[in-house]
């Protein structure tokens, strides 16, 4: 991704050629669990997973992240902290960054990178998507998806582990659980889709980004917008 959009300087162009705009049309007409699936696909440790796999793992995540925005007093741990913006730092080389969860001595932080808004809404107007999100509500689904990443902290990210099932491990009788890498950011774009009430999917903005990124440059994105934990 190495080209910025003309006369902007702000970062890749998501405007699309005719392969980019038949690939836009493809997630549109993909089901949720399929972009799901795909977008754990592209996580190294899942290369050469079987397709089967990785839809139910994908298919487990979104029901627990949906399950987790039914709950009344899920929200709480994002919405309770101070939110800022920044102009810069959201267009990456290899990934367009919404927003981060700062952990401070002075109390955590969400930066919401206003770039990464704006590029994400070329994206979904190249698209055809702008109906289905508005920049407020995209900034709204980022920081749901934040909040969703801070509930997943601890024991729900230990029952999402138990959903999900993976066997890691076996020798003889002793069966080892392993974590899904990718799984718990499936289950925050259920909880962000489901909690914002969005009429598309997350995971089709998330698609469409990598998809004009891929387009756009040589470096592979990663599978996700991705939260940006710093402890």
């Amino acid at each position: 991704m190495t080209a910025p959009v003309p006369g902007s300087g702000d970062g890749p162009d998501p405007r699309p050629g005719p392969s980019l705009r038949e690939r836009y049309a493809r997630i549109a007409r993909t089901p949720e669990e399929e972009l799901a699936a795909d977008l754990l696909a592209l996580t190294p440790t899942h290369e050469g997973r079987e397709r089967a796999d990785l839809l139910a793992w994908a298919g487990h995540a979104l029901e627990f992240g949906r399950e987790m925005a039914d709950v009344p007093d899920a929200s709480g741990h994002v919405t309770d902290v101070e939110v800022t913006e920044q102009a810069r730092g959201g267009v990456r080389t290899d990934q367009i960054l919404l927003a981060e969860y700062l952990h401070r001595s002075s109390g955590s932080l969400v930066v919401v990178y206003t770039d990464a808004l704006d590029y994400a809404q070329r994206v979904a107007s190249a698209a055809g998507w702008g109906p289905d999100y508005p920049r407020a509500a995209v900034r709204r689904a980022a920081l749901a998806h934040e909040e969703a990443h801070r509930l997943l902290h601890g024991e729900r990210g230990r029952a999402l582990r138990r959903r999900i099932d993976h066997t890691a491990l076996r020798i003889g009788p002793l069966r080892l659980r392993g974590h899904v890498v990718g799984a718990d950011e499936i289950a925050a774009h259920a909880y962000a889709h489901h909690r914002c009430s969005l009429r598309r999917s997350p995971i089709a903005l998330t698609a469409a980004i990598a998809a004009s990124l891929v387009h756009r440059g040589p470096h592979r994105p990663g599978p996700s917008t991705p939260p940006g934990d710093h402890p």
